[in-house]
């Protein structure tokens, strides 16, 4: 599927998202965004979305609704809710990842195109649904959703800036 690799990153990477809160406590439930569960463990640092300081992970949990963290300075429902639909960020990596998988910060902003070269917009957002990877394509058309399947997108050259997918008209008929 690739035609160029991944390379090390300094970035910040989101490792999760904020959906909601549990109790009184501060607890913040969050949707996992990172292949390593390590990065949301106790004793990690997260910086959340707009903020600048680091934040301890002191707990770190499971509910019915999915993983549930607190985190230092998060004492109570208000201050949790606050965060409600930002991100949590760690450090960048400073591994390479596997050939023909990419940091989401790498893919946004790709043109994506089909291999007739028609247009179908600019990746806008990487995200998660369940255990899927998704591409909001943003262009001419308005909003495509791409799923990031082998069977729908067929190169990425993070070099050209240019994401090749099979056209929307055939996969969308399909589903």
């Amino acid at each position: 599927m690739s035609s160029s690799t991944s390379k090390p990153t300094s970035e910040p990477l989101a490792v999760a998202r904020v959906m909601g809160v549990r109790g009184l406590k501060g607890d913040l439930r969050v949707m996992t965004l990172t292949d390593a569960p390590e990065r949301l463990s106790v004793g990690q640092q997260v910086v959340v979305e707009g903020e600048t300081t680091p934040r301890e992970i002191v707990e770190a949990g499971t509910s019915k609704h999915g993983p549930v963290l607190r985190l230092v300075g998060i004492t109570d429902r208000d201050g949790a809710s606050a965060l409600i639909g930002r991100h949590l960020l760690a450090p960048g990596a400073p591994e390479v990842l596997p050939a023909g998988t990419y940091w989401w910060h790498e893919l946004e902003g790709l043109e994506v195109i089909t291999p007739s070269g028609r247009t179908i917009g600019r990746l806008e957002e990487v995200f998660r649904v369940g255990s899927n990877e998704v591409y909001r394509v943003l262009g001419p058309e308005g909003e495509v959703l791409v799923p990031s399947l082998r069977s729908i997108v067929v190169t990425i050259d993070l070099a050209a800036g240019q994401m090749t997918i099979h056209d929307p008209a055939e996969w969308l008929e399909e589903a």
